[in-house]
């Protein structure tokens, strides 16, 4: 039989779960079922299966660390279940007061940009739409898995006006934007964030246009356990599955973007310039 952590680790592994802040959700979940399930167990064993279905995801470790923490002491069903449940309430309440935030940085008749699927990117957008602004943004695919296609879903269903294009058509978008609004995965200490592969790129391109670049991030992402974390390289039959045996592909899930190229990032904390 499975514990719930293995088989949130599947659904994170395969995509079924995605964006950092779902991922740590469903990763916090599942953990305090398994404490409640299998009290002789040690719940730094579901930390360990967990945090290594997504390497970058400091925000995960995070969570999980604090109610590891928490917890000690504790016993009983519903206590446990009472302190994820505190644990997750402070964590969406943080998640409404970014959306209320960076909604105040959309004004009537901008050009936003953004990539890939940020939840809290999305949030933010939808709050501003909620509040009467009109707008428009512009969403890349995010190949190999499309995940921009979340992202081009979710505004349209919103009634926000969206036009979707290909990675590599995104001068298009960025040359004459407003804002480029994004998401983090992690925020590393040595002075980078961590997201979706193509962000780098777009925080260059977008800077060569002056266009203000902000990040939506929880500061429970930035990276607490240690200075630096390699790039997930994911399967490269992603991106060619049947390709020659002589063509080598590279895959890598993640870019490194130097903090310089930050406006500001919205978090629960206010608007920072200076996030570490």
């Amino acid at each position: 039989m499975k514990t719930q952590s293995e088989i949130t680790f599947e659904k994170i592994k395969s995509l079924e779960i995605q964006g950092a802040m779902n991922v740590a959700k469903s990763a916090l979940i599942a953990m305090a079922k398994d404490v409640i399930n299998f009290p002789e167990e040690n719940p730094e064993k579901f930390l360990e299966i967990l945090s290594s279905a997504r390497p970058n995801e400091p925000m995960l470790r995070n969570i999980l660390r604090w109610f590891i923490k928490e917890s000690k002491g504790l016993s009983g069903e519903v206590l446990l279940q009472d302190l994820a449940n505190s644990i997750l309430e402070e964590i969406e309440k943080g998640e409404k007061e970014i959306y209320s935030l960076g909604a105040e940085l959309i004004h009537d008749g901008m050009k936003v940009f953004t990539h890939c699927h940020s939840s809290t990117t999305v949030g933010i957008l939808k709050e501003a739409k909620n509040q009467g602004k009109k707008f428009v943004v512009f969403t890349t695919e995010t190949r190999p898995r499309f995940q921009g296609r979340i992202t081009a879903k979710e505004l349209a269903d919103s009634k926000i006006e969206v036009f979707h294009m290909v990675d590599s058509a995104a001068k298009y978008a960025i040359d004459g934007a407003d804002i480029f609004i994004f998401g983090a995965d992690s925020i590393l200490p040595s002075g980078y964030l961590i997201n979706k592969v193509g962000t780098g790129i777009f925080c260059v391109v977008a800077a060569r246009y002056d266009v203000p670049t902000y990040c939506a991030t929880h500061t429970l992402k930035i990276v607490t356990d240690r200075i630096d974390e390699a790039v997930e390289e994911r399967d490269p039959k992603e991106v060619w599955e049947d390709a020659p045996p002589n063509v080598k592909i590279k895959n890598p899930a993640f870019d490194k973007v130097h903090l310089k190229y930050i406006t500001a990032f919205i978090t629960e904390k206010g608007l920072l310039k200076d996030i570490l």
